[in-house]
């Protein structure tokens, strides 16, 4: 078992040390004032145990031995001090004028807090909230440049200005598996029947739902999803799994006008899938016809582009408007009869997705 001195403040202190010492010429007196006392500590107090050890127990142990070795070259006095960073109290304006309040600004103070409170860490430590975390975080990991993107990666991923506000709570569900399907049923007497998928006849899951359902739905909706992204870049999207969907605002692709409409391409047909099983199921309005969803999936895009194309509008939005080229852009080569269309077409009303 490692003891934890450093974790990143402490390995950034630590190195800072070494660099310092490093850049000094080692006839030249030197003092170095730091604020991390796990760094000071394990330079003078702590070395001797550690050194005996042989820094094995010791996080970074390598870190700490290059730097102890860089001091001991040194000729000159190198002085070790510790500084006290934290203001005082005393000095310090508390809280915030109400007049430079505003309704955004309060919102983030107090979802700051809550997220510091046991409740909110309790809610993320949830079993089905880990699973979901890491199959997200392995899904985006081979399409981005960082090994493994940061849980703290993923929701922020999810709170993208880009996904509408229905997809961002499908996705923030989607991850705490807070929807009840399958085995939430199977203790509730009189519901029983609804743990299994009614066409299939197996417990039923967000998994299935999105993925691998037989009822008409799912393969009807990524069809065309995959016809629309093989226009824009050549190549057919293959059908996403679970994690790539939950992840699909923190992948990154190589083309940034690709990578917004893969992030709206996956949230918002995944996101259709599952209003449609609701309205099967649930709502008990029957099975939809293959023209019905493909119609109800181009609706949905067109609807998109719509509000792209009226985000545009810098006279109206002001600071809050969508850049005309990244539009003109991204929505190239999808378009129903592009050929025909002008240069600019963010003015015009009768712009449509085509495929096929």
């Amino acid at each position: 078992m490692l003891v934890a001195p450093p974790k990143n403040p402490t390995i950034s202190e630590t190195k800072t040390i070494k660099e310092v010492v490093e850049s000094c010429p080692i006839d030249v007196p030197l003092e170095i004032r730091s604020d991390s006392k796990i760094s000071l500590d394990g330079l003078t107090k702590n070395l001797a145990s550690w050194e005996a050890e042989g820094f094995l127990r010791i996080a970074n142990g390598d870190l700490f031995r290059t730097t102890v070795s860089k001091l001991r070259r040194r000729k000159a006095e190198t002085r070790l001090t510790w500084v006290n960073t934290k203001p005082d109290s005393k000095f310090i304006v508390s809280g915030a004028k109400l007049n430079t309040m505003t309704q955004s600004k309060a919102y983030k103070l107090i979802r700051e807090r809550k997220m510091k409170e046991p409740a909110y860490k309790k809610l993320l430590a949830r079993k089905a909230t880990r699973r979901n975390m890491k199959l997200a975080q392995n899904a985006a990991a081979p399409d981005t440049s960082e090994d493994l993107p940061s849980e703290g990666k993923v929701w922020k991923s999810i709170r993208h200005k880009d996904l509408s506000r229905p997809s961002r709570f499908f996705l923030w569900m989607l991850i705490h598996g807070g929807y009840k399907v399958g085995y939430h049923w199977e203790k509730i007497p009189g519901h029983e029947h609804k743990m299994e998928c009614d066409k299939c006849g197996v417990p039923e899951t967000t998994e299935h739902i999105l993925t691998r359902c037989d009822a008409p739905g799912q393969d009807e909706v990524w069809q065309p999803a995959s016809e629309l992204w093989e226009r824009k870049t050549g190549a057919p999207l293959p059908k996403p799994t679970t994690g790539q969907i939950m992840s699909c605002a923190a992948i990154k692709i190589r083309d940034a006008r690709s990578t917004r409409l893969y992030r709206l391409l996956i949230s918002e047909s995944a996101h259709l899938i599952w209003r449609m099983r609701n309205e099967r199921v649930i709502q008990e309005k029957g099975v939809a016809s293959t023209r019905e969803i493909y119609n109800c999936w181009l609706k949905m895009m067109n609807n998109r582009l719509e509000l792209d194309r009226a985000m545009t509008n810098d006279y109206k939005y002001g600071k809050k408007a969508i850049k005309k080229m990244l539009v003109l852009k991204m929505w190239s080569k999808v378009l129903k009869d592009e050929d025909k269309l002008p240069e600019d077409w963010t003015w015009e009303t009768e712009v449509l997705v085509g495929i096929g």
